[in-house]
């Protein structure tokens, strides 16, 4: 099999570890391994690999994910396209790019709402995908179009066919791979944009870990979407009401929240930590497994659940299991 991907794509690694590709530098290897420099060549991998039925997974900054102790069994894409286009207050890049490279572009062209994105680890395509946000704003209300490859087609997607939800697509529910996104966004005094940016970039860096991690493990809970037991959340976590309306004040449940409350900040299992600087944030302090990560992520939801009636959902991807 390796030959027949060499011989339609040329450079195939076989067996490559995948922990280094990662912002958590855990997992085992791909036992395929391939690295697109374009939009073309990361078509023509996932062709390949569809042609020869083989399971395929595109790799981004390899942020928001935990890839298995035991590795993938399959052709991995290493998706590094990274050409852009300013045209007046539209930006169109590569799905490869990397995401704070596409907020200085627009920050440089005067262009505003992408600042809320500043520091956040990742790739434009996965950006989109997840509908990664911070500060109240995602990716998804800038988007204009996506292009996908979808059943053996490439697609136009619009922001309404994205069906965009906090941290999710439609690419989640009926998958396709990003090409490359174009943004909508609005001019602005380039030195606001610029000092706005510098203030978040700033923020993150002081309250979030500094050690290896994967983001957000859990998705903060919408409040408008989910029944929740306000009585025995509040009696469960041990906070008044004030500290309850603080935290729920933009409609959102934290998860930081959740697991600070529950005791849990700190918490270690092998090589693995609840950060103590952010609760939400899972870090790799020295030889950390997955298997040490799904230990940890299966005991703050059991005490979710068990005190608090809760039930967690994870916001990192799977990779291997």
């Amino acid at each position: 099999m390796l030959k027949k991907l060499q011989s339609k794509l040329g450079e195939v690694k076989e067996n490559e570890p995948l922990a280094g590709f990662t912002t958590f530098k855990i997992g085992g290897p791909a036992k395929y391994f391939f690295v697109a420099k374009n939009s073309e060549e990361l078509l023509n991998a996932v062709i390949a690999a569809e042609e020869l039925k083989i399971s395929y997974f595109i790799l981004g900054w390899g942020s928001n994910l935990l890839v298995s102790d035991q590795g993938f069994e399959g052709l991995v894409i290493k998706n590094t396209s990274s050409n852009f286009e300013i045209k007046d207050d539209e930006i169109t890049a590569d799905s490869g790019l990397n995401l704070s490279r596409l907020v200085g572009a627009s920050s440089q062209a005067g262009l505003t709402g992408l600042e809320t994105l500043a520091g956040i680890p990742g790739t434009v395509g996965g950006a989109a995908f997840g509908n990664a946000g911070a500060y109240g704003v995602s990716l998804g209300r800038l988007v204009k179009e996506v292009k996908v490859y979808q059943n053996k087609q490439v697609k136009n997607f619009s922001q309404a066919d994205m069906k965009y939800e906090y941290r999710e697509s439609e690419l989640k529910k009926n998958p396709g791979v990003i090409l490359s996104v174009t943004v909508k966004l609005a001019k602005a005094s380039q030195k606001e944009i610029q000092e706005k940016m510098i203030g978040i970039i700033k923020e993150r860096n002081q309250k979030l870990p500094l050690e290896p991690s994967a983001g957000c493990v859990f998705k903060n809970i919408k409040l408008d979407q989910t029944k929740l037991d306000e009585k025995k959340i509040i009696k469960g976590l041990d906070v008044s009401q004030d500290d309850w309306q603080k935290a729920t004040a933009h409609g959102k449940l934290s998860s930081a929240f959740i697991i600070d409350h529950l005791g849990l900040k700190g918490k270690k299992i092998g090589g693995c930590q609840i950060s103590e600087r952010h609760a939400a944030f899972f870090i790799n302090i020295g030889e950390a497994k997955a298997e040490h990560v799904m230990m940890l992520i299966s005991d703050v939801k059991m005490h979710a659940r068990n005190q608090l009636g809760i039930q967690l959902q994870e916001e990192i991807r799977y990779l291997g299991f």
